[in-house]
């Protein structure tokens, strides 16, 4: 298997592997890493594979060599690729690991050791999910687990790190939010009221759907999916609108990145996260904004009256 290329300019380092999510009720089957940049973490059994192996063979192997335990069955093959910068090589020097993983989901037979080798793992052992955190595991083992862990950028806006989401930022980290505007065969706008009940802009106007970018995703399929599950809208043709920063006292806060898409499929929403959907010409759309301006988001006011209204009327026959 050859290393990918890196992603982008910041990564120093490259790795892929294969790895096991082994579940159990409220547990996860993990091992203690001994070394590498993941050293005293929780981390999924796995690694990288041998001449010739198939990623299923890998996986069996890996996890009868650092758990003592048989694969049973392996299903839900996926891929994700996350960045890493929180750790330092044997040089010294800090640096940037894109590390893809090949996921499946395990079902094992066995008792596993809690004996390790001393070389890249320290046994294998059950952990509570509730206990897990970016302090204690890796990026795959919280992803195994379910939890919402999201990308976070530099202030160049490439990724460089995940974190839970409501979990303490690394200094110099931002979330990166991927946003859609939707309209219909009509070219209608179709725009969600966030519920009153958030802490972030309640009431206001903002875009059809928009969401963080979870770790192994890009802004397209964060779009994507954030629209599929805010407005129940499946879009496969995105159209990239354009990007903006958001900033709170002069600080960087958040990287927008935003697409569009057009669908006439019948709408519906979770009344506790949206108020209300209504639709807008363009026209209207963009008068009201600039009559009332306090009545919407502030960064999808200014994607759209800079960016979006303005290529529309380009295109417009």
């Amino acid at each position: 298997m050859t290393t990918p290329s890196f992603l982008h300019p910041f990564v120093t380092r490259s790795h892929r592997g294969i790895y096991g999510i082994i579940r159990r009720d409220n547990q996860i089957l993990v091992i203690r890493k001994a070394r590498g940049p993941y050293t005293g973490l929780y981390d999924l059994p796995g690694g990288s594979p041998e001449a010739g192996e198939t990623p299923e063979q890998t996986l069996v192997r890996e996890i009868k060599e650092e758990t003592d335990c048989d694969v049973i069955t392996a299903t839900n093959h996926r891929e994700k690729t996350i960045f890493f910068s929180q750790f330092t090589k044997a040089s010294g020097e800090t640096g940037c690991m894109q590390h893809t993983g090949i996921l499946f989901d395990v079902t094992v037979d066995g008792t596993p050791t809690e004996q390790g080798d001393g070389l890249d793992a320290n046994g294998a052992v059950w952990v509570d999910i509730d206990t897990l955190s970016s302090q204690n595991a890796t990026p795959f083992v919280l992803i195994g687990c379910g939890k919402e862990v999201i990308n976070l950028a530099n202030e160049a806006g490439y990724p460089m790190d995940v974190a839970l989401r409501r979990e303490e930022r690394p200094p110099e980290r931002y979330p990166m939010i991927a946003a859609v505007i939707l309209s219909d065969s009509r070219r209608n706008i179709i725009l969600q009221r966030v519920a009153l009940s958030k802490a972030t802009d309640p009431g206001k106007w903002s875009y059809s759907a928009a969401g963080h970018v979870d770790a192994g995703e890009d802004y397209q399929h964060a779009a994507a999916r954030e629209l599929a599950e805010e407005m129940g809208i499946t879009a496969t043709t995105f159209t990239f609108v354009g990007a903006e920063k958001t900033f709170t006292n002069g600080k960087l806060r958040a990287f927008h990145h935003v697409f569009r898409t057009t669908s006439d499929e019948p709408i519906t929403f979770d009344p506790s996260e949206v108020a209300e959907v209504r639709s807008f010409s363009p026209q209207e759309l963009a008068t009201t904004i600039q009559t009332h301006p306090e009545q919407f988001k502030d960064v999808f006011a200014k994607i759209y009256l800079n960016t979006y209204f303005p290529r529309l009327t380009k295109e417009e026959p």
